[in-house]
């Protein structure tokens, strides 16, 4: 898992504007990988400070490339699993500070 929280992620809207994001984790589900992002400016999808879970796959030259998650309970179940690997973070750091 990696969660280098000082990552700018940059990618395209819908009309071809890059729209930077903050890479929160990257993690894996069932055999897949999945990115979590942090909107650093408002968009039409995603306002400033929101999470975006996004799948990656591999394209035709074997390169990355981030979609849209279409089923409902596969998303679900990828924030589930996020939001695990955060309250994990967080008790070890609270184990940490006792």
């Amino acid at each position: 898992m990696d969660t280098n929280e000082d990552r700018i992620i940059q990618l395209q809207d819908e009309d071809g504007h890059n729209v930077d994001f903050k890479h929160l984790m990257t993690l894996e589900y069932e055999g897949y990988h999945y990115v979590v992002l942090e909107a650093v400016q408002d968009i039409e999808e995603c306002m400033e400070g929101e999470a975006l879970i996004l799948k990656i796959i591999q394209d035709k030259e074997g390169e990355d490339i981030y979609v849209t998650i279409e089923d409902e309970g596969e998303l679900q179940a990828v924030f589930d699993k996020c939001m695990a690997i955060l309250e994990e973070q967080d008790d070890d750091e609270a184990d940490l500070a006792d």
